[in-house]
């Protein structure tokens, strides 16, 4: 990519709106956290997302997916509801991830048919997942599935998850396996939302009935372009700000 490119993706990231940080939001980012140490396996909350490391990857490039997915979630977040502008607002994150270097198909989205009369989400993201993600993606995802659940000590990475995921009865979030593939960061993405009866802060285990939830779902990989994303990281750092201390905390496995 040559300078004039980097340039311009520079000045796309100043020009976007995000929200200022709150400061009475509390901290939640521990960045001594062994989940976001070198070549650790790990797992973090992220806004309305939950991503997953596989062991290898370097502490830098773990930085780099949390950063700028949550760049692209406050972004989209600025600029359209969630939870109302739905499409909308997966069109505008796929467009921010796009622009500081993720190479990602756009969204197509299909209703999620349960085999049974009920659904549980957990369950779902497994099914969906193993479709496109290595063996190896799966194992952590699951883990950090079973860590989220039955580990008191991650009710606070639950919490920021579920306020940003599923705060009333309509409910939008990522899940992403995260794994290096000869140097690149390769994320296997799924993108879920569902509409409710009822509001559940442990929703992702919640035994729901067919008749009372509808989901939908879209899933695909990314691939981050080091070369890209290098050139323009300190730029999404700067305009993160402290977005980041409030948004991301690690999830003890």
């Amino acid at each position: 990519m040559n300078t004039r490119s980097i340039a311009h993706i520079r000045q796309f990231i100043a020009d976007l709106d995000v929200p200022a940080p709150a400061p009475s939001r509390p901290t939640l980012y521990r960045p001594g956290a062994r989940a976001f140490q070198d070549d650790s396996q790990g797992a973090a909350a992220d806004a309305g997302s939950l991503v997953s490391f596989v062991g290898g990857i370097s502490g830098l490039h773990k930085s780099d997916v949390l950063n700028s997915t949550l760049l692209a979630q406050l972004a989209a977040t600025k600029k359209f509801d969630r939870f109302k502008q739905t499409r909308e607002w997966y069109d505008y994150y796929t467009y921010v991830l796009a622009n500081v270097g993720w190479t990602m198909p756009s969204f197509v989205y299909e209703q999620f048919e349960p085999s049974g009369s009920t659904l549980v989400m957990s369950d779902a993201i497994l099914e969906i997942l193993a479709a496109i993600a290595t063996a190896d993606e799966m194992v952590i995802l699951a883990a950090t599935l079973s860590a989220l659940r039955d580990n008191a000590d991650n009710e606070g990475a639950l919490t920021i998850f579920s306020e940003e995921s599923f705060p009333e009865n309509i409910g939008t979030f990522q899940v992403f396996p995260v794994a290096e593939d000869r140097g690149d960061v390769v994320m296997a993405l799924a993108a879920m939302q569902f509409t409710a009866n009822r509001h559940e802060h442990r929703f992702l285990w919640f035994k729901w009935s067919t008749y009372d939830v509808k989901l939908f779902r879209s899933a695909q990989k990314g691939v981050l372009n080091e070369d890209v994303y290098s050139q323009v990281r300190a730029e999404v750092i700067e305009k993160l700000g402290d977005n980041a201390r409030n948004f991301i905390r690690d999830i003890e496995i």
